[in-house]
């Protein structure tokens, strides 16, 4: 990732940022999941290319799930949501009828989460 000037996050050891004049490309790379999200689609598809051509991918597609979050994307917001895999494993671990709780978000890891989601913004959405 340095080779291509991508700094690793300092709140996620598998988040990484470049910011060039003012654009951002942010990549998440968990294990075999890969997001790949920034403020100009031309350099985002730059990035694929390159990726593509160093490795082994098996698709590069926009996103509707990313490490069990499904990705809701509309021309005003994009909107994350859990429900499915929640539910899943709820079963999974027989405890379908459990209550839920909040578990607050530590504020580097949401300031992360934000800077995400403003990168995925200002792609356009079809």
């Amino acid at each position: 990732m340095n080779k291509v000037k991508f700094k690793q996050s300092t709140s996620d050891p598998c988040i990484f940022i470049r910011e060039e004049k003012r654009r951002k490309i942010i990549i998440c790379l968990y294990v075999d999941d890969l997001l790949i999200a920034g403020s100009a689609p031309d350099k985002v598809k730059n990035m694929i290319n390159l990726l593509q051509n160093e490795f082994e991918m098996s698709k590069s597609a926009p996103a509707i799930e990313f490490l069990g979050i499904r990705l809701v994307f509309t021309p005003t917001e994009l909107k994350l949501d859990q429900k499915e895999y929640i539910d899943k494993m709820l079963k999974y671990f027989n405890m379908p009828d459990c209550k839920p709780c909040s578990t607050p978000l530590n504020r580097n890891v949401l300031q992360q989460i934000l800077q995400i989601v403003n990168c995925l913004k200002d792609l356009s959405v079809n």
